[in-house]
């Protein structure tokens, strides 16, 4: 269950509603000279089983993203499974109010079925075999949405932030080789889905050994004659990270590949642990961490988001705005990692069971003072 979260102060609902009643300026609209913009939409959101967030994806939003319908477990839970109808209606959604839909993922280590890694009676698959998985799923997908979705996040966070490939079911299963894993799955969307953009997709890419080893993947498919048309540069940070120095110098780097560039899975961080630096590890899933001492310093927000952090957040929000609109020549599309705060993945990482206020709507769906700040920013 999603807790309601009572907000503190009567700021936030003020400005929220001139936001939303007065003001009649979109997202879309403010930012249709610069670049699209985006937002994750789940199956609530596109059945319209969630009113009010399909309502504000609709106005606001000219491109959408799948949270999870188009993942692998999915799509395909069991070897002689296919499910296609979550997936459909985003499609549907998305084609029916003119949006720039995306396909998000194909090759991916985590929401994989155990099935495409191992026979029946537990062995590993072989490379061959492995490569013959590889083939067949992204043809089967590419080829049931083609013409439908726009483009693909082909691969996804195969790179560690050393810049070399992360150890996963994937890169084991290819005894390593990713470099033979990107090559095929770009080779075989561009054969299976022509006419489609083809991505590369991760997060941390601020941090220069990631970026540089993700620019080495599209040297080396544009060296292969393998088209790769953009990379996406996914923003989970926090209030205070990644320097504004380090975001410029990723954005910089692919655009002067010649491929296009996205600010993908967009959302600010605000609670302790995470807002000082990308934290992941099992450990933080420990059910210690929900122990009384423990959920008061991880969780100090429960009801509702104190004005200066309102206002850290504000400030973040327009710094970054502010960063991509700048780079407007450089930068396809910045999409938001969900509609309100209610939605997001970050109420339960790195730490489960949390308050988290990372986006620009709240759980009530009122505007925050975040989104005047962002509508401000082309008109300056």
């Amino acid at each position: 269950m999603k807790r309601k979260i009572i907000l503190t102060t009567a700021l936030s609902l003020i400005i929220g509603s001139h936001i939303t009643a007065a003001d009649n300026t979109t997202l879309k609209e403010a930012y249709a000279g610069a670049f699209k913009i985006g937002t994750a939409v789940n199956g609530q959101i596109a059945s319209g089983r969630n009113a009010q967030g399909q309502k504000i994806a609709i106005e606001q939003f000219n491109a959408i993203s799948p949270e999870n319908d188009l993942k692998a477990e999915v799509l395909h839970p069991t070897k002689d499974t296919w499910n296609w109808r979550a997936a459909d209606n985003y499609v549907e959604f998305g084609k029916n109010n003119g949006m720039f839909v995306l396909g998000h993922t194909l090759i991916w280590h985590n929401q994989s079925p155990e099935f495409f890694f191992k026979h029946d009676d537990g062995s590993d698959k072989s490379v061959e075999e492995m490569k013959e998985v590889l083939r067949s799923y992204i043809e089967t997908v590419t080829k049931h949405f083609h013409g439908k979705v726009n483009a693909w996040d082909v691969v996804n966070e195969i790179i560690g932030d050393d810049g070399k490939y992360r150890s996963t079911v994937w890169t084991n299963s290819f005894k390593g080789d990713g470099d033979e894993i990107v090559k095929l799955a770009f080779k075989y969307a561009s054969e299976y889905t022509p006419g489609t953009e083809l991505y590369y997709n991760d997060f941390n890419v601020w941090r220069p050994a990631k970026r540089d080893g993700i620019a080495r993947i599209v040297r080396m498919l544009q060296k292969e004659g393998i088209r790769i048309d953009g990379v996406g540069i996914q923003a989970h940070w926090g209030l205070n990270y990644p320097s504004r120095e380090d975001i410029i110098a990723a954005i910089d780097t692919f655009a002067a590949l010649g491929v296009k560039v996205m600010i993908t899975e967009l959302d600010i961080d605000v609670l302790p642990i995470s807002k000082e630096g990308q934290v992941i590890g099992k450990s933080l899933n420990d059910p210690i961490y929900q122990l009384p001492e423990f959920e008061k310093f991880l969780d100090p927000y429960k009801n509702g988001l104190p004005d200066d952090v309102q206002a850290q957040l504000t400030e973040r929000y327009r710094e970054l705005m502010q960063i991509f609109y700048d780079r407007r020549d450089k930068i396809d599309r910045v999409t938001f990692w969900g509609v309100n705060d209610g939605m997001s993945w970050k109420n339960g990482s790195p730490v489960p069971n949390r308050t988290n206020y990372p986006l620009i709507w709240n759980r009530d769906y009122t505007a925050k003072p975040a989104l005047k700040a962002i509508l401000e920013i082309p008109g300056k």
